[in-house]
């Protein structure tokens, strides 16, 4: 979970300061439109935001406790969050800012599993989390490109053993204080509007909660390491800025050299995530979940219509292929023989892009085709030897969202997210006429931060 998030903090704090060293040595074009007003971004803001969330959990014991077993127990879950944020910035020389910012909101991470191959229940829920964070950002025309860091609290509940029909599982919450690091953009839609998609990696910490542990030595402790993914829109409002409070809905659009109309080639780097389900298959009732993170990165070609229908509405279509080096692999608690494996090395999407254009920002949806290839299945090891783990590329569908803020004439930032949803397979363990296996469902999350090249 850190090697996902320091590479999303370096890919998005990379966005972040780029147009510095560009700004000086790139040529610009004469704006053909008025240069945009002046924008404050210090002073107090509020704001609310809703999301996406992922929340991980990986469950062992002490490889040398006597009689214990040293395999794991994952369970991964997409879910919702939203909630209410406040914050003061402070604008200085005159193209930095430093801020400090509060969130609290609903987290809606819950997934319970039955063991694979054991009827055991090992599950996950949170209710809600906060941050207290500070903010360090580059602000170019109405846009801020920042990073962010701090505190993080999140309520959650850990599940462990009973069975499928008869024993109750047991059940510990607790509320862990930790630390949370990420990065987003926010650009204006008004003078005191503001929108923003951010991302945040919070390490939720570690509990020693189930002393009793099923299947094992009594009183070797079960430890739960958790850690949660959060991509988030929000939408701030400024105080002391002299319009409405609704001027969000009737402002036009800010006046920007950018025209977005047009070609376009640029490069990623950020985060992908596993999130990989199985059913068992051929057996007794079971569930597992494949956790990994790597690197994702590469580059992307589009174009762009805007204006259409209505003059602040715009459309796109887009490609892109990269590397997505994720690396997943689970030794089965309690059956040990039962290594899951979901590694991946190349993605890549064809998508339509649709969205609102703000003059100097392009808040936007995205969907389409997916495909990554990967290598899947049970790795061979003693005990299995004959296991299956095949190599393919897999087709499906992705859906997600970004922001995208103009640096100049020709040059633009973004941070946005992708869900990839790419089939599923079936592995045995054994080679027929065994059929203990399980069916893999192959769901891939990726969080990228990128610079795009507008020509004209």
């Amino acid at each position: 979970m850190k090697r996902l998030s320091g590479a999303l903090i370096a890919a998005v704090s990379a966005v972040n300061f780029t147009h510095a060293a560009f700004a000086a040595d790139l040529p610009r074009k004469a704006p053909a439109v008025p240069p945009p007003p002046a924008f404050s971004w210090t002073g107090f803001y509020i704001g609310g935001y809703y999301g996406t969330a992922i929340g991980n959990q990986t469950g062992s014991t002490p490889t040398a406790a006597p009689g214990s077993h040293p395999g794991q127990m994952n369970v991964n879950q997409y879910g919702a969050t939203a909630g209410l944020s406040v914050g003061y910035n402070w604008q200085f020389a005159p193209h930095w800012l430093v801020g400090l910012e509060g969130d609290f909101g609903y987290l809606d991470t819950r997934r319970t599993n039955f063991e694979f191959n054991d009827n055991m229940q090992v599950g996950l829920k949170t209710d809600w989390y906060g941050t207290a964070r500070a903010r360090f950002g580059y602000v170019t025309g109405p846009s801020l490109l920042y990073a962010t860091g701090g505190a993080a609290f999140v309520h959650s509940r850990d599940e462990l053993g009973g069975d499928l029909n008869t024993v109750s599982s047991t059940r510990n919450s607790k509320t862990t204080a930790s630390w949370t690091a990420g990065g987003g953009i926010e650009t204006k839609v008004s003078r005191a509007w503001s929108a923003k998609t951010e991302y945040l990696f919070i390490d939720g910490g570690d509990s020693n909660n189930f002393i009793a542990n099923p299947r094992g030595v009594a009183g070797v402790p079960s430890t739960f390491d958790h850690s949660y993914h959060i991509v988030k829109t929000g939408l701030n409002y400024k105080f002391g800025e002299p319009e409405s409070f609704f001027a969000f809905f009737n402002a036009p659009p800010i006046p920007s050299d950018h025209d977005w109309r047009g070609f376009y080639v640029g490069v990623n780097a950020g985060g992908g995530q596993s999130l990989v389900h199985t059913n068992q298959t051929g057996g007794f009732p079971g569930i597992t979940d494949i956790n990994g993170t790597g690197f994702a990165g590469g580059g992307q070609i589009g174009y762009n219509l805007t204006g259409v229908l209505i003059p602040k509405l715009f459309v796109g279509v887009e490609g892109d292929i990269g590397a997505l080096r994720i690396h997943a692999q689970m030794r089965d608690w309690f059956d040990e023989e039962a290594q899951f494996t979901a590694n991946t090395t190349w993605y890549a999407t064809a998508r339509g892009r649709f969205g609102v254009n703000t003059g100097p920002a392009l808040l936007y949806f995205t969907a389409g085709g997916a495909w990554v290839h990967m290598s899947n299945g049970f790795t061979p090891i003693t005990g299995a030897p004959n296991a299956q783990l095949s190599s393919s590329t897999r087709g499906g569908w992705t859906i997600g969202g970004g922001t995208e803020v103009a640096l100049d004439a020709h040059w633009s930032a973004r941070v946005e997210s992708l869900y990839m949803d790419v089939g599923h397979q079936d592995h045995l363990i054994f080679p027929p006429p065994s059929t203990f296996g399980a069916e893999f469902k192959n769901r891939f999350q990726v969080v990228r931060a990128g610079l795009n090249y507008k020509f004209w």
